[in-house]
């Protein structure tokens, strides 16, 4: 199970994901993104994952993608930050 919350202010949204980010959740999270980008070109988009309890490798794969597009990570729990860290140490070594 995975909420997402879309909120928006008037130089940024915030999606707020609570639950487990894997399998046919990581479209939801993806389309959500994509409908924000869409709706608000140019806002920075920022992800809170402090209630995000599990991350597979599909989800993995959508946070390195928003990072390389310059989506910010908010409040990650330590599991979490653990996952962000891994996916920062590679997209620095070019991968």
């Amino acid at each position: 199970m995975l909420k997402i919350q879309v909120k928006e202010w008037k130089d940024r949204i915030l999606l707020e994901l609570e639950g487990r980010l894997t399998g046919a959740f990581v479209p939801e999270v993806r389309h959500a993104w994509g409908t924000a980008l869409a709706v608000r070109p140019g806002c920075k988009v920022q992800v809170d994952l402090k209630s995000v309890t599990c991350v597979d490798r599909e989800g993995r794969t959508l946070l390195r993608s928003m990072h390389d597009q310059d989506v910010e990570f908010l409040r990650a729990g330590m599991a979490m930050q653990d996952i962000l860290d891994e996916i920062l140490r590679k997209q620095g070594c070019g991968d």
